[in-house]
């Protein structure tokens, strides 16, 4: 006896047909996800940069101010990157476009700048000190070795030191004639050893 083929609406009633029309056809996981893999590739934004010298230019800005940042991933940076004095020289040029900053009733933050060998000189201003006038012999008796132990406290000199960099806080006074130099105050890991005693 030889069987007949029906086509499939022939042998369903008409609400069974419409129930096998909306019931969706069985696809192997892989052919269903990638059309909505695309879509929501397509649709999401692209992954924001990441300036690697951003964090440290934060990172350096704590130290120039005496306000720990915290430095995440900082060191790591530092570590694994085969040119430490091109990332200082970019982040430096990150915290001059914030400068200058107030650091406290007397003190501003001018200036950062990179120098090759994992340096970074700082440029502060005295703005309104009122005492005597320092030359660089009583600036270095009198103020160094405070100063150097106030810097080296905060943790991320201290992070920045163990890397490797050297600090120096270049104190300025303004006056109608030009600037002058006040005195300079020398920051690395063995002089922030020797301070922290």
């Amino acid at each position: 006896m030889r069987t007949r083929q029906t086509p499939l609406s022939a042998s369903l009633g008409p609400a069974a047909l419409a129930a096998a029309l909306l019931l969706p056809l069985p696809m192997p996981l892989t052919v269903m996800a990638a059309p909505a893999q695309l879509r929501s590739a397509a649709s999401a934004p692209p992954a924001p940069a990441i300036d690697e010298a951003e964090a440290l230019s934060r990172m350096l800005k704590g130290a120039a101010t005496g306000q720990n940042t915290g430095a995440a991933g900082v060191p790591e940076l530092l570590r694994n990157t085969t040119r430490p004095d091109n990332v200082l020289a970019r982040a430096c040029r990150q915290l001059n476009d914030a400068l200058p900053i107030e650091i406290d009733g007397e003190t501003r933050l001018r200036r950062c700048q990179s120098i090759p060998g994992k340096h970074v000189l700082f440029q502060l201003e005295l703005t309104n000190y009122r005492g005597p006038m320092l030359d660089l012999a009583s600036f270095e008796v009198n103020y160094a070795a405070p100063l150097q132990r106030n810097i080296c406290a905060n943790r991320d000199v201290e992070i920045l030191t163990k890397l490797g960099v050297s600090l120096m806080f270049r104190y300025m006074t303004r006056k109608d004639r030009g600037e002058r130099r006040v005195g300079d105050v020398y920051i690395n890991s063995p002089i922030c050893t020797a301070a922290l005693r």
